[in-house]
């Protein structure tokens, strides 16, 4: 999805579901702290709160907005 569509459709603060390192290591569940923004070969990307690294939107999980996150480190 690119960023366009990502910042139509998921505001920022949204809850989502991240996995900081691969899939296999436990998810953290934050809120996107930034706009999704196209960068390089078309990789559309999002920061959340809590972790520096910006994370591809094709591996974050939007949550339902009532859904409770960590706080922030």
């Amino acid at each position: 999805m690119d960023a366009e569509t990502f910042n139509a459709l998921y505001p920022v603060r949204t809850p989502v579901r991240v996995f900081p390192n691969t899939r296999e290591d436990p998810p953290r569940i934050a809120r996107t702290r930034t706009p999704a923004v196209q960068v390089q070969h078309g990789l559309a990307v999002v920061h959340v709160d809590g972790i520096r690294c910006a994370f591809d939107t094709r591996y974050v999980d939007t949550l339902p907005d009532n859904c409770p996150v960590e706080a922030a480190s």
